[in-house]
């Protein structure tokens, strides 16, 4: 009996990650940290208000709490990773797109520089909250001009992160 459900066991196939794309018109592969068919499950809301901020804007602030060392370390590798494939892809659109990076530390704000600055105002922006500050879940919602990317561990920040790119660049579906 135990022979027969190994053997079962082992003729089931586990499919293989999804982790590159290419898109039509761009000359790179882009390459994803996590299995995109699970980045497609992260949720959205306000999908077309995100798409249409980005065509619209040429610079987009970043801006999240900085209390927390953990989390500061998580943003630090889901904006790399964001901001490098947003900007080649626009590139690739014919479109040059600028980040501005902001943090706040209890009523004080600071540039990406660490300088101490009056609070920005804030046009396009990418709001980020990770698990020690402030994320409630794993999404990803526009409201306004505010893109809220959420993840309640580093690997959900990621799955958001990824989730955002895949809106910027329309892809519903694998």
């Amino acid at each position: 009996m135990l022979f027969s459900v190994l053997l079962v066991s082992g003729c089931v196939q586990q499919q293989r990650e999804i982790k590159e794309i290419t898109i039509p018109g761009h000359p790179q592969i882009y390459s994803f940290s996590n299995d995109l068919r699970e980045v497609l499950k992260v949720p959205v809301s306000g999908k077309a208000d995100m798409q249409i901020l980005f065509l619209q804007s040429s610079s987009i602030d970043i801006v999240f709490n900085g209390t927390s060392t953990q989390d500061n370390a998580y943003f630090r590798v889901v904006l790399i990773d964001m901001i490098t494939k947003m900007q080649a892809y626009a590139s690739n659109e014919g479109k040059q797109l600028t980040f501005r990076s902001y943090y706040f530390v209890d009523s004080k704000w600071y540039n990406s520089t660490n300088g101490e600055i009056e609070k920005p105002g804030l046009g396009t922006a990418i709001w980020l909250k990770g698990p020690e500050t402030g994320a409630e879940e794993t999404s990803v919602r526009a409201d306004e001009s505010i893109i809220t990317v959420q993840g309640t561990s580093y690997k959900n920040l990621t799955l958001a992160g990824d989730r955002l790119v895949l809106v910027v660049f329309g892809i519903d579906r694998i």
